[in-house]
């Protein structure tokens, strides 16, 4: 709860800084938004350490492989720096260049998550 407070003031401040700025050196106001989206999101992977670590309790529980938990987890990083890049680039007035980083998020999630679609896959050919 005090990380989400702490990161809406941070955001609001920098958002308020950020509209004053545009008007007359709009590089810095795009400066200032990356820093603070790297600080925020330093401040939030503290957390990712829980999150390993309910996986790897779940793995422990139930018996499931590494090899179905790592693509999940590795598929929400890809997803959480996609949105942020392409939230940057379109802030910048880039629309193609976030277009295209939404795009080269969606290959890399998709090859990511192959090899466990392909094991469910054949999971559910021996079922048959």
């Amino acid at each position: 709860m005090e990380l989400i407070v702490k990161a809406a003031a941070l955001a609001l401040t920098a958002a308020l800084i950020g509209i004053v700025l545009r008007r007359t050196n709009p590089e810095l106001s795009l400066l200032l938004s990356i820093c603070t989206v790297v600080l925020i999101m330093g401040a939030a992977l503290g957390f990712a350490k829980s999150f390993t670590e309910l996986a790897q309790t779940v793995q422990r529980i139930f018996g499931v492989s590494e090899t179905l938990i790592k693509p999940v987890l590795k598929c929400v990083a890809v997803a959480i720096i996609t949105k942020m890049t392409s939230d940057l680039c379109k802030d910048s007035s880039q629309a193609a260049a976030a277009s295209a980083v939404e795009l080269a998020g969606t290959v890399c999630a998709l090859c990511i998550i192959m090899p466990l679609l392909m094991s469910m896959l054949t999971a559910i050919g021996g079922m048959i």
